[in-house]
């Protein structure tokens, strides 16, 4: 076996052969293949940085320089002003001398026939003390005091209860300040006119009222008035606006076109007294009587730009202005400021304007 086996070890051995290779070949062809594609790559790379620092570099700059193209806009002179609301208020007195019981929900809209108020016929007379008040016009305090402490009333001996009814529809107030009259223009003489209208109430449930005080209003909530009275300036110029935007201080954020109702100059006291009429509700407007609010009128269009852009050189008012990568100043007219902004002659619009001038100079190159 071994000699059997041996054989063919020698056999199996015999097959195979060993030569002596050459290596590999030097490739000249291929070298200049892989240096051309890495030098490309190289000069791709140069490329993307280069126009990356550059527009890294130009937004850099255009963020610390505040570069701004100028915007087609509207500007609106703006004027802080206080007047007087009026309304068209129907004011329902009450019937009987009595207890208030319940009240509907104030601030609501309600609808002919509607439950407002339930008061208590007393069986008996008010004290001396609680019959006091003077019928005879508006005090400033129509209800009396609550004379059951505690709001207890299960123990006041009621004649019967009357039930208040709507008879006009509208916006439900309890708050009666004696001004229910004035429905349209309406100044008060003098200076500080403010200062001289009657501080209001409101009817609150579980006090007194006596037959004839007024009890609540019914407001029209379509149509209101707001009256204000103006020096002569600006007040010729707002008075020449057939319309103006209101914001109240009552409802901030909010802002209400107003049509002039009537104006008056007044050449002799210097004033002029104007009155707006009101289209629109606005939330708890049945129970203003004084109000401040931001008078917008003069709406202009324009160019508008930065007002911190607009700077003197040489007693020339003008603009920095990024033209093809270089400062060039750019003298201008400014037509109007505001909140910031101001309305300028002179500058195209969509021009790049520099809003830190002081960072740069005339004639500067920015690339």
């Amino acid at each position: 076996m071994k000699n059997k086996d041996g054989k063919k070890i020698k056999k199996a051995r015999q097959r195979f052969a060993v030569h002596s290779g050459e290596g590999r070949r030097f490739n000249l062809s291929r070298l200049k293949q892989g240096f051309v594609f890495y030098v490309l790559l190289l000069l791709a790379l140069v490329v993307i940085v280069q126009v990356g620092y550059h527009w890294l570099g130009d937004q850099f700059l255009a963020w610390r320089l505040q570069v701004v193209p100028a915007e087609q806009g509207v500007l609106e002179q703006e004027e802080a002003v206080e007047g007087l609301v009026t309304r068209s208020e129907v004011v329902i007195n009450a019937p009987v001398t009595g207890v208030v019981l319940e009240l509907a929900e104030a601030g609501e809209r309600v609808p002919v026939g509607k439950d407002l108020a339930r008061i208590g016929v007393l069986r008996h007379p008010l004290p001396a003390e609680l019959d006091q008040a003077d019928n005879d016009g508006f005090d400033g305090d129509q209800n009396q005091e609550n004379p059951f402490p505690g709001d207890d009333l299960s123990a006041v001996d009621f004649e019967e209860t009357l039930t208040i009814t709507s008879e006009k529809a509208g916006l439900l107030s309890y708050y009666i300040d004696g001004l229910e009259d004035r429905n349209g223009p309406y100044y008060p003489a003098g200076a500080g006119f403010q200062d001289q209208l009657p501080e209001g109430a409101a009817t609150a449930q579980n006090t007194v009222v006596k037959a004839g005080e007024p009890l609540l209003k019914i407001v029209d909530n379509w149509k209101w008035y707001f009256n204000i009275v103006l020096p002569l300036h600006p007040g010729r110029s707002i008075a020449a606006e057939q319309a103006v935007n209101l914001v109240f201080d009552f409802a901030p954020g909010e802002k209400v076109r107003a049509e002039l109702y009537r104006s008056e100059i007044d050449d002799n006291n210097n004033e002029v007294r104007l009155s707006y009429l009101i289209e629109r509700q606005l939330a708890g407007f049945e129970e203003v009587r004084r109000a401040e609010a931001s008078l917008l009128y003069a709406r202009k269009q324009g160019v508008i730009v930065p007002a911190e852009a607009v700077f003197d050189k040489n007693q020339t008012p003008g603009v920095f202005l990024n033209r093809g990568g270089r400062v060039v100043f750019q003298p201008v007219t400014v037509a109007e400021r505001q909140e910031g902004k101001a309305m300028v002659e002179g500058v195209e619009p969509h021009s790049l304007v520099i809003t830190r001038h002081d960072l740069v100079e005339e004639g500067q190159r920015l690339d």
